[in-house]
């Protein structure tokens, strides 16, 4: 008995084809599984555990979740769920379950849902509380990150016994999806396989949300980097208009300004002064220059 549902194993150590007996008949809302001694053929299982040389235990757990998992598909639930697996001393994955969302969504059949999945990976991110400071930090790995440390990993996630992660993936020019995975890791150490008995979540909307903040939060900053401010108390000479610097040196007020902020200055000569100190008017009078281009444009 699984969640209400009854399964039927055969007592033989070797199975042929597809170790369940998973004839759903709808009655009244509610699927019942058929179940009798024998088990049939099905051309959809494209796994390796329930028709290889592996131990019953492994073969009826196995059975037991692909049964359970069926079930829920049929009540029409969001979630995705999958059965993956691998040994432990291959780096080869394989799916012995994936629902059929799973497959419509990445476009190919179980058996090549595990190398389309793959390198469909943009980056894999994980969210965890820190340990140093208040808050959850976030880590992510890229593509080529991902690569190098997948069976590490794997390892890591066995050990655990469990998953939880954030994956981006491409789904062709310009068009993203995320997919959240939690699922428990078994490993069964006689067979030398580690089963991930999971469910995937679309949340497309709520990390297009999170890459908006952060792209703002970046754009705050570089234009935040980019203001200077003059503030305090400016030390200026009562007779030359010069400023004191830090260093006790005394600059132009024009050199202070450009150094200590992104203004520009732009000198000329006013009336009052060309009238005091030339005859006549000054060809200068009426132009400006930029203080950092040093270019004279018409003021």
């Amino acid at each position: 008995m699984y969640n209400g549902i009854k399964v039927a194993f055969s007592d033989t150590p070797e199975i042929e084809g597809y170790q369940l007996i998973l004839n759903f008949l709808p009655v009244r809302g509610v699927f019942k599984m058929k179940h009798n001694s024998h088990y049939f053929k099905n051309p959809g299982y494209c796994g390796r555990i329930l028709t290889g040389k592996y131990s019953k235990a492994l073969k009826k757990r196995v059975s037991e979740c692909i049964a359970a998992f069926l079930a829920f598909e049929e009540i029409g639930n969001l979630s995705i769920p999958y059965i993956s697996a691998w040994h432990e001393d291959e780096n080869i994955i394989w799916y012995e379950f994936a629902a059929g969302r799973f497959t419509d969504l990445m476009g190919c059949d179980t058996s090549r849902l595990a190398e389309v999945f793959r390198d469909s990976i943009l980056d894999r991110r994980i969210y965890k509380y820190s340990e140093v400071e208040p808050g959850i930090q976030k880590e992510v790995l890229d593509r080529e990150g991902l690569e190098e440390a997948r069976k590490q990993l794997r390892e890591n996630s066995r050990e655990l016994g469990s998953v939880e992660a954030v994956y981006k993936i491409s789904l062709g020019e310009n068009i993203h999806c995320w997919l959240k995975d939690r699922a428990n890791v078994e490993t069964y150490t006689k067979d030398n396989i580690c089963l991930s008995i999971g469910c995937l979540t679309v949340v497309s909307k709520e990390m297009e949300s999170e890459e908006k903040c952060e792209n703002l939060i970046i754009e705050l900053k570089n234009a935040l980097a980019k203001v200077k401010t003059l503030s305090g108390l400016l030390p200026v000479c009562s007779h030359c208009k010069k400023i004191r610097d830090d260093e006790g040196y005394w600059n132009q007020i024009e050199t202070y300004i450009l150094e200590h902020s992104d203004a520009e200055i732009s000198n000329s000569i006013c009336e009052e002064c060309a009238k005091e100190h030339f005859r006549t008017p000054h060809p200068d009078l009426g132009k400006s220059w930029t203080g950092k281009t040093g270019k004279p444009h018409k003021g």
